[in-house]
């Protein structure tokens, strides 16, 4: 995959996920969060059910542990994030959601006490980075 079709899939991700949470918003009007997210974890398990049908019939048990485990985590983060929906603006939300693209090589960065790697840096938005180490 080429720098450039990269980054405009990672636009296009987070595009979609900011517009979610309009919808996220929207659905908080009509529904209390714990029934809008099992809606939303219904109709997502469905809908990968129907696709990846074959696969799933040869998952083991340690990896429906894990992913019962990494599921768990998830329903907690999307919890958190529906109750912040409450109470604060979705902009608002997005914008601390979407930093975590910048605080996560900068908090690697500071605890491996190094800068990053500099092929890691070469996409354009991190040149400034990447122009310091």
């Amino acid at each position: 995959m080429s720098e450039k079709r990269a980054e405009l899939l990672l636009a296009c991700v987070i595009i979609a996920r900011s517009t979610s949470f309009v919808f996220n918003k929207l659905g908080l009007g009509t529904m209390t969060a714990f029934n809008l997210l099992a809606v939303r974890f219904l109709l997502a398990f469905a809908l990968l059910a129907l696709v990846f049908y074959r696969k799933l019939r040869h998952v083991g048990r340690r990896t429906l542990l894990r992913g019962a485990l990494l599921g768990g985590l998830f329903f907690l983060i999307m919890s958190g994030e529906m109750f912040s929906l409450r109470t604060v603006d979705s902009g608002t939300v997005s914008l601390l959601e979407n930093m975590a693209i910048l605080f996560v090589p900068l908090l690697e960065s500071a605890s491996a006490a190094a800068c990053p790697v500099r092929r890691r840096c070469s996409a354009r938005r991190w040149r400034w980075w990447a122009w310091r180490c």
